[in-house]
This record gives C-alpha cells, structure tokens and sequence, in this order.
C-alpha cells in the first residue's frame, strides 16, 4: 500500500501506468479510484478539460460516498462550464466531509460563484455562500464573510423564516452587501433593522466595514488581504489613500516570492493613479507587476489584459480599446472555461463600443449581437454598451425589463439610485447625460418604485468623516528591538 500511495502522490507518468495496469482488473477497485481522483487532478491544469472529466467520473463512480473525487470534479466543474454540478458536488462534499471543504481554494470558490451567477442560478450561488459560512471556509476574508452573511439571510427570506433573517442582518458586514437588501422589497421587512443596526444611511456600517477590511491587512500585510481594502477605498473615490497605501507594496516584487493577489491588486492601484491623471504611472505598474507572474498561471495573468483596456476605455482612446480587446479576447479563448463569460462580455461591449464610435459598425455587430443575446442573465455589458452609443430609448427597456426579474433585480435598482458629482474619465462624461436620462425617466422611476426603492441620497459613497485610512498601516518591515 505504500507504494501504491506514493505512486498516487507521483506525477502524470506514474499516474498513467499505475491507472493502466489496475484498469486490466476483472474488478473495479476503491485503489483505481483514488489513482483516477489523483489523475484527474493532475490533469486538470491542462488546456483541454476532456481527460480530466473522463478521469474524475470514473473516480466518482469508484468512489461514491468519498468526498475526495468530489472536490475535485468541483473544481473541474467549475472551468468547464458545468457550474451548477460543480456546485452540487461540492456541497455533498461539504455534508461528507466539512474539513476536506473547508480548504478549498479562495479563487476556485469566488469563481464558482461568479460563474453560478453568470448563468442566472443565483438560488445555488446563494445555497454555496451559506454553506462556506457554516462550515467556517478556512480562506475566507471579510468580504466572503459577508457575503456568506447575505446568503443566509435570503435564503431565510425565500423559506419564509424572518426571524432568522433579522437575526443575521448584523453579520453582514460589507454594507454593499445591505444595499442589496435596502432596496429591493422583497426584504422590506428588514429595512428598519438594517437602518438601526447600520444608520439609515449605511455610514455606521460603512465605518465598521473598512475598519474590519484595515485590520486583516495590517495583520497580513500581503496582496491578498490589501486587495479588498482597496476596492472599498477605490469605491468611495480615495484614490489618494489607494496610491499613498498600496502602491509602496509593489517595491517588494520579486518572482521568487508569494505574489498572490498581485493580479487583482495592481489593476485597481492602476486605476487610482490614472483618476489623479497619471496615466504613465499606471501602466507602468502593470507592467512591473505582470512581469512577476508565472508564465503558465491559468488566466490570472489575463487580469492584466484587462486592466489595460479599462484604462483605454475610460480615456475613450478607441483604437487602443480595439487592441487590447483583440489581445484579451485571443487569450481567453486559449483559455477556455478559465474565463468568466461575464468578463468575456464585457470586453465584447467595451470592443463593440469602440469600434461603433470609430464607425465601423459591420466590425461592431457581431459583437453587439452577442452582449445583447445574454442581456438576460448578464445585463450590465449590455447596458454599458447602450450608455456608450448613447441609446437611452434601448437602456431604459433594459433597466425596466430587469427591475420585472427577480434574478436580475439587484443591478437594475443599484442603477437607477443618484449618484454623486465627481470627477468623471473621459468616458464618463461621454455617458453620464445618458444615464441621468435613463435613471430620471418616469418609466423606470415607476417599475424601481414597484418592486424597491429610489433613495434620496447617495449611499456609501464616500468615506466616513471619522475614518482615517492611514491609521495602522503595516511597516513594510518588522520593528526592531528600540526603533522608534
């Protein structure tokens, strides 16, 4: 058995024999099962997703009641575009085995989600997030947390069970989170907890979260825990917090080292400098950090392709949105079910939208045609292709057609909330006329009034008074023994 063990351990090749000679078995064999659970993870890393599919089912038929093969058919699942048995895999794994579950990978659950949601299942996405938080999803981050928080609650509202729901209002943290239930009525009952637990303008909440998002940086001081901090700060506009806190972090680059999170960290860094018109800075910094990632790294690195083009788009350069979308879109092709369609869709949109204001509408439709056939389960491409052609009459019906779909609900409503006057990209003040009209046009107003709210004032969109971003920040190294 110790052989057999360290044969299962092994890399591909041994995998291979050790496969074939058990598959010349009169008999199927647990051993076979536990070398194809083996194999198909080995495989998995693999461009094409055929051998590690074929492997993983014969693990899971040799291995029924073994959450092992399960957790890797999830993962398998996942970046083969079978999100939803991915996910009921998982969460049989989960009642089998909550300790294997729990260390599943952070990407691989995120992406999960994401893709659950990208096919309109959010009833699964919301049964996966609950159970991580029952089980105590060992890579969770204040966000998960709280997102974990969110899915109970409405999962409690879709049985019926309010006082449960109440009871689970103030474990949701990130108050984006709330707003998801501030405005939609079908959580009406909850409104009144929510503005007592969080302020009736979410700014108590506000304070709390990014005091929370502060400290599991300053305790990890590392890409992966600075990257939700800095979406919330970027959110609210602190693009000089942004810069002035994480922008040092890239002095530690260094291929030898654990640069996890990098992928997701710089282009927001990025974005900040470009807001504060440093747009040489910013992509500068992409390319200092894509130089540090792995040359085989299953997409990550494709959130560089990305970042470039949104700085393209919001400085409405069309032609340098082209390129880079014709360069994003030849790598995720390559790469398969490791790409979000929803990330897919929106460079299509972004595409489409250029090539539509250089005139090259022919070169557009394809494009469009594709972003609008998925404007169902995805919407905001489409309405952000309809915002940059300057299409209200088109943006409207979008808006009031989502607001009528439970599933779609959420964005619409986010949308059709006021916004704050800021300093708008280029790109921006191309839509912002637009929106304003979509958003105030009496249609619209009526369908959010019917199933939500429009509230008076923005929501979270600043930073609290009180807080002070550069309060606690980490060294960049430890103190020694009478520094000051």
């Amino acid at each position: 058995m110790t052989e057999a063990a360290a044969a299962v351990s092994g890399q591909s090749p041994n995998l291979e024999r050790l496969d074939a000679v058990l598959a010349k078995l009169p008999r199927p064999t647990p051993l076979r099962g536990m070398v194809q659970t083996a194999r198909a993870g080995v495989l998995a890393t693999a461009r094409d997703p055929g051998p590690a599919i074929a492997a993983v089912e014969d693990a899971l038929r040799l291995l029924p009641d073994d959450p092992r093969p399960k957790l890797v058919a999830a993962y398998i699942f996942t970046f083969s575009g079978a999100p939803q048995r991915a996910a009921d895999l998982w969460m049989q794994a989960s009642r089998e085995s909550p300790d294997f579950a729990r260390e599943s990978g952070r990407h691989e659950m995120e992406a999960l989600v994401g893709r659950l949601r990208d096919v309109g299942d959010r009833a699964r996405a919301d049964r996966l997030r609950s159970r991580l938080g029952e089980i105590g999803f060992s890579s969770a981050l204040a966000p998960e947390r709280s997102a974990a928080a969110l899915a109970r609650t409405r999962e409690a509202m879709r049985d019926k069970l309010e006082p449960q729901a109440l009871a689970s209002v103030t474990a949701i943290s990130d108050p984006d989170d709330l707003l998801t239930l501030y405005l939609d009525r079908r959580y009406e009952v909850l409104w009144p907890r929510i503005a007592e637990w969080a302020d009736p303008d979410l700014n108590g909440q506000s304070q709390r979260y990014l005091e929370e998002l502060r400290s599991e940086w300053t305790a990890g001081d590392n890409f992966e825990t600075a990257v939700p901090y800095t979406r919330a700060l970027a959110s609210m506009d602190a693009f000089d917090a942004v810069i002035g806190l994480f922008l040092p972090m890239f002095d530690r680059l260094d291929p030898e080292r654990n640069n996890d999170g990098i992928e997701y960290l710089a282009p927001v860094v990025a974005r900040s400098l470009s807001r504060l018109g440093r747009s040489s800075d910013a992509r500068a910094l992409l390319a200092r950090a894509e130089a540090v990632m792995p040359p085989d790294d299953m997409g990550n690195a494709l959130n560089f392709e990305g970042a470039y083009l949104t700085l393209a788009y919001n400085e409405a350069d069309w032609p340098q949105v082209i390129a880079r979308a014709d360069a994003f879109l030849i790598r995720a092709k390559a790469l398969g079910g490791n790409v979000n369609r929803s990330a897919t869709l929106s460079v299509l949109s972004k595409r489409a939208c250029a090539a539509w204001r250089l005139g090259r509408t022919d070169e557009a439709q394809q494009a469009m045609a594709e972003v609008l056939l998925a404007q169902a389960t995805i919407p905001s491409a489409a309405l952000e292709l309809h915002l940059c052609r300057g299409d209200a009459a088109a943006a409207r019906a979008l808006i009031v057609a989502r607001l009528d779909d439970e599933a779609t609900r959420g964005m619409a409503l986010r949308f059709v909330q006021p916004v704050l006057d800021k300093v708008l990209t280029p790109m921006e003040r191309l839509q912002k006329p637009v929106a304003r009209e979509v958003r105030t046009a009496s249609e619209v107003v009526v369908a959010a009034n019917r199933v939500g709210r429009v509230l008076l004032q923005p929501i979270a969109a600043t930073l609290p008074k009180s807080f002070d971003p550069f309060r606690s920040s980490p060294r960049a190294k430890p103190i020694s023994p009478g520094e000051a």
